[in-house]
């Protein structure tokens, strides 16, 4: 869960200095979260599936209550006895220490790319192309 955490602290960092969440960085940053966790899950059970274990199908009128349920889940995690703030004490803690941190859109764009890239190799392994072609 330390990489969601840094992950959030570093969604929440963009979220207050880009100002489109005055009133709320919190939800800007889970909102970050919840699509690397739904990449993640994506990728997961590419996997699964290319290995024969489960026979997952997401049907689309399934998509908006999944993704309802996933922000509720992120969102209590991060509400629970104010863990947020717990979170965010504790890395601007460590970047007051060793000075100042990476920006915040490196960190996510940085994220993204790679949590895109497992997810489309684990697609590749899933159908059976490219170097998994047998």
């Amino acid at each position: 869960m330390s990489v969601y955490n840094y992950l959030f602290y570093k969604s929440y960092q963009l979220a207050v200095r880009s100002k489109n969440f005055d009133d709320m960085p919190v939800l800007g940053a889970i909102i970050f979260v919840v699509a690397c966790v739904m990449f993640n899950i994506f990728t997961i059970s590419l996997v699964l599936e290319g290995l024969g274990v489960i026979d997952i199908s997401f049907k689309k009128e399934y998509k908006f209550p999944f993704s309802i349920v996933l922000v509720l889940i992120i969102l209590m995690y991060y509400r629970h006895k104010d863990r947020y703030k717990n979170i965010i004490k504790k890395y601007e803690n460590r970047e007051r220490e060793l000075g100042q941190g990476i920006h915040p859109v490196i960190v996510i764009i940085f994220y993204f790319i790679i949590s895109f890239a497992v997810m489309l190799l684990a697609g590749l392994f899933n159908n059976g192309d490219w170097i998994f072609s047998q």
